[in-house]
């Protein structure tokens, strides 16, 4: 929890509906605050086709807030991924690698992020939030209008913000939940110690209870997870017993307004991920939030002590800022040729690297076939390059030299040899790279001039 006192509004909304729920926090908790002068500290605002977002927006003080917006399971999909023991660097830079193939939509069409959980044996379970890039441009388009996008901090699904809210209250884990409707869907979420590890999603009109489907794709991934899964609407049995002790005392719970989620996330300092395209880090507990106040009673002594020297500081800073804004407005002159020789470097690249393609490109599919055929069981590739008749892999197996010698053996590859040295990661799998250079056929031969 934060302990830099500031204003928090938590959003989750719907088409239809707005529910919103505004906090103060600082050193002891957090409390309740009135968003606007007109706004009570939560609520529900109705309308049709976000109206009720633009309301509350121009409704708001002009004070700075901090706004953290959740979506309902209608908005975003979600896709899991099992993968073996490896670095967490490696199996992202595997989800990544595969995005194109778990994604039913084209990667330039949405906004996606990935939360990476690791088990104690090392394995990791990978799960991809994504959603349409239009329809999360239409949310944010208005809080572009209303001049409040940059106060909007992220936008993360709805049971994201669950799975904080469980972690801060204390729940034991693993739990299964099944999500209020949202939106015209029913969400399962399973959150363990480790993470957020599945989510699965079906139309309201086949009911609150859990799907035969549903629990069977449940039971193949993890087996029996802590016995029938709770409810969170408050309305179906079994439902989710209320924390004890509530540790966000003062604001309604979840299931009366699921904009406590997205005030959780806010206040989580665990893995966050956010779908509007912006990179999202790990909040850390930085050293001079803590030594704030003994900073600012030091400030005050220093400032007594030079005040005699403000007006030829103040006269320096002056010229610093006329220096500053001249030098900005050379930058302003030199940004579009800039950007111009930018464009023809990329487009000069761009075309060495279509012709180099055009003339000698292999049947990669072929190729890659091949590898996955010939090389021994264990073995995982994380990169995969082409340059001029050239592949260069890297991966990890538990023989590096088997893999070597099994690639040799091919007829696709001519020369194949292993560039660097060979190490072991911490699950006692080496780390390898290799080189292969590809005998053309006879029908890419014909091809060059």
């Amino acid at each position: 929890m934060g302990i830099i006192p500031g204003d928090i509004v938590g959003l989750y909304v719907e088409k239809d509906r707005l529910l919103y729920c505004c906090i103060r926090k600082g050193l002891f908790g957090v409390s309740l605050k009135e968003p606007g002068p007109d706004l009570a500290p939560h609520g529900t605002i109705t309308g049709t086709d976000y109206s009720g977002l633009r309301k509350f927006l121009d409704g708001l003080y002009p004070s700075k807030f901090e706004m953290f917006l959740a979506l309902p399971r209608s908005t975003f999909f979600a896709r899991d991924m099992s993968l073996p023991a490896m670095d967490l660097e490696e199996a992202w830079a595997s989800v990544q690698n595969n995005l194109s193939v778990y994604c039913h939509l084209p990667l330039d069409e949405i906004y996606h992020d990935v939360l990476l959980s690791q088990y104690d044996d090392g394995r990791i379970n990978a799960l991809v939030f994504y959603a349409h890039r239009k329809e999360i441009d239409r949310i944010l388009s208005v809080f572009d209008e209303a001049g409040k996008r940059h106060l909007l901090k992220r936008v993360v699904p709805f049971s994201m913000g669950v799975y904080h809210w469980l972690n801060m209250q204390g729940y034991r884990m693993p739990l299964t939940l099944v999500l209020p409707s949202q939106e015209g869907s029913y969400e399962l979420g399973l959150y363990s110690d480790e993470g957020f590890l599945y989510s699965a999603s079906w139309p309201q009109s086949e009911g609150a209870t859990v799907g035969e489907l549903v629990l069977e794709g449940l039971a193949a991934k993890f087996g029996n997870v802590n016995g029938e899964p709770y409810f969170l609407d408050g309305h179906n049995t079994p439902g989710l017993p209320p924390p004890k002790p509530n540790r966000l005392n003062g604001l309604p719970l979840i299931n009366e307004n699921p904009s406590v989620a997205a005030i959780a996330g806010a206040l989580s300092r665990g893995r966050q991920i956010s779908l509007d395209g912006r990179p999202v880090k790990v909040r850390q507990l930085r050293p001079w939030h803590v030594l704030l106040p003994l900073c600012v009673i030091l400030f005050l002594l220093l400032g007594y002590l030079t005040l005699s020297s403000y007006k030829e500081v103040r006269g320096v800073g002056e010229e610093v800022k006329l220096v500053g804004a001249r030098v900005q407005r050379l930058r302003e002159k030199i940004k579009p040729l800039e950007k111009e020789i930018n464009r023809l470097e990329e487009s000069e690249k761009l075309f060495r690297d279509i012709e180099s393609y055009v003339k000698g490109k292999p049947d990669l599919y072929k190729v890659i076939n091949e590898i996955a055929t010939v090389v021994p069981e264990g073995t995982w590739f994380s990169h995969l390059s082409y340059d001029k008749g050239k592949l260069t892999l890297r991966g990890t197996s538990n023989d590096a030299l088997q893999v070597l010698k099994s690639l040799r053996k091919s007829e696709m590859f001519g020369e194949v040899r292993l560039v660097g040295s060979v190490s072991r990661n911490r699950f006692d799998n080496e780390r390898f790279r290799i080189v292969l250079h590809l005998v053309e056929s006879k029908g890419q031969e014909s091809k060059r001039p």
